[in-house]
């Protein structure tokens, strides 16, 4: 009975030209991450929620991408030039993150930033 009335319930919103809002459907905002020889890029400023970071090595060293804030901390695998990877973090408005590359000295050669999620 249960089925045969969601089945009706979808139907019949269909037929309407409504939408049915999917359970926990939030998209996670993606922001690209650039890494160039000791540089580190974003795209956009992240917002709270969800967000997706695909970080591309743009230089000829390794690098990954590391995330820290709200109480945690994040980290991508290390890349060699030209490849990507990517990072989910669920991120709380007004906190501050920092971000960084781990790999050897890079971080203090330049490869950091921060950014409070909006």
């Amino acid at each position: 009975m249960k089925k045969t009335l969601g089945i009706l319930l979808v139907s019949l919103t269909a037929a309407m030209g409504l939408a049915i809002p999917a359970v926990g459907s939030g998209a996670a905002q993606t922001v690209r991450v650039k890494e160039v020889d000791y540089h580190i890029t974003l795209s956009a400023r992240p917002k709270a929620g969800m967000v997706k970071f695909v970080i591309r090595n743009a230089g000829d060293d390794p690098h990954n991408f590391a995330l820290r804030g709200g109480g945690k901390r994040w980290s991508s695998r290390v890349v060699g030039e030209g490849a990507s990877s990517t990072l989910t973090a669920r991120l709380k408005k007004g906190v501050r993150y920092s971000y960084w590359c781990v790999v050897g000295d890079h971080a203090q050669k330049g490869m950091r930033g921060s950014f409070v999620a909006r």
